[in-house]
């Protein structure tokens, strides 16, 4: 009997994102080792081009919920409305999905609000459940939410964390660490490969400058403010170019009309970002929360351009000191960074020599066996 895998997420391709790209992946390699994955996701969040309703292909399904648009980000900092608005219908598709497809012997919950309904009727359809843990909560001491989502990540026969503080987070609800995996994402290497600099320049619009880039979603926990704030104090021949969509997006345009070394280019393919990656001298991850895993840094770091990521998360455990720099989230400190690479190109070539070997060393495809492992 071949192995079937429920992947349940409010978020999937064609939204953009650090969690549809991880699942792109593991998909991808799944499906190479003849796996059936079948997803219940919904319409974009985030991003205007709409899916398939139900999209097929070899050993894939993929079903899209409706959605009202624009409503989720004006939810981010509300986590009990997030959960009134999005779990419902996801609860309520969850069964019909099960009931039609009994081969499936796994579901796999990304994040609490997909694993509220797994974790229910993974109980009645007396499935196996896996929990993957994408972010760093900081539950609450005491209260409801805090014991719902102890319900959630204790009902599981496994939880995957995607980092040690991931885990040691889990672990304050009394999780039991022996439930918890540690994983680590990994990136397309031979997607993501160096093209040279000068000529992913030239491709991008960015000739003879000297590029600092963000790529993420436009809002103040990525660290968008911050950015701008230090456009102000850094040399003025830094292009600062800023990539993704969100509620900060007209602060960012607003940005491009005051300072003439801001550039926003909106979202990207998929397929382009090595060349956007490569055409940066930095890039840069100031993000404010704290970061499950920096799939952009391991983006960028296989195209040879190095990382200046804050000190938050996972994100030390992802980017050292021989391909880029771990700051603390200021516009004093990422100006003091930036400044210092512009000035001193000798550090900056050699810190983009070590890139690409340090991550194929670190985030290699090898790394979805461990998601694997906790499916059987």
């Amino acid at each position: 009997m071949r192995n079937h895998v429920l992947i349940i997420s409010i978020g999937f391709l064609p939204n953009i994102g650090g969690l549809e790209t991880h699942l792109k992946d593991l998909i991808d390699e799944l499906t190479k080792k003849d796996w059936i994955v079948t997803v219940l996701t919904y319409q974009p969040l985030n991003t205007p081009e709409l899916g398939k309703w139900i999209e097929k292909r070899k050993n894939l399904i993929v079903f899209r919920l409706p959605i009202v648009r624009g409503v989720f980000y004006k939810l981010y900092k509300k986590p009990f409305l997030e959960f009134l608005f999005l779990e419902p219908l996801l609860f309520l598709v969850t069964p019909l999905v099960l009931l039609t497809y009994s081969s499936i012997n796994v579901v796999n919950a990304q994040g609490l609000i997909a694993g509220f309904s797994a974790s229910f009727w993974t109980k009645i359809f007396r499935k196996r459940y896996v929990v993957s843990a994408q972010s760093i909560y900081h539950f609450p001491k005491k209260g409801f939410y805090r014991q719902i989502c102890k319900w959630i990540f204790s009902s599981a026969d496994k939880i995957i964390a995607i980092s040690k503080q991931s885990k040691k987070d889990i672990e304050t609800l009394g999780v039991s660490s022996q439930s918890v995996q540690i994983y680590t994402n990994w990136e397309n290497s031979d997607l993501f490969k160096p093209i040279e600099k000068e000529t992913a320049k030239k491709e991008v619009g960015f000739t003879n400058k000297f590029v600092v880039s963000f790529f993420g979603r436009l809002i103040e926990e990525k660290g968008v403010k911050v950015i701008i704030d230090a456009v102000k104090l850094s040399d003025r021949r830094i292009t600062f170019v800023i990539y993704g969509e969100g509620p900060l997006v007209d602060y960012v345009k607003k940005a491009v009309q005051e300072y003439p070394n801001v550039t926003y280019m909106g979202t990207i393919s998929p397929n382009l970002l090595p060349t956007h990656y490569s055409a940066a001298d930095i890039i840069l991850m100031p993000t404010l929360n704290e970061e499950g895993f920096g799939r952009v840094a391991a983006g960028a770091l296989f195209c040879g351009t190095p990382v200046i990521a804050s000190n938050r998360g996972a994100l030390p455990t992802i980017v050292n000191d021989s391909v880029g720099k771990i700051i603390e989230p200021t516009p004093q400190e990422i100006t003091k960074v930036v400044n210092f690479y512009f000035h001193n190109r000798h550090v900056l070539k050699k810190s983009a020599q070590n890139a690409r070997k340090y991550a194929l060393s670190k985030f290699s495809k090898k790394n979805v066996e461990a998601i694997i492992s906790s499916y059987i």
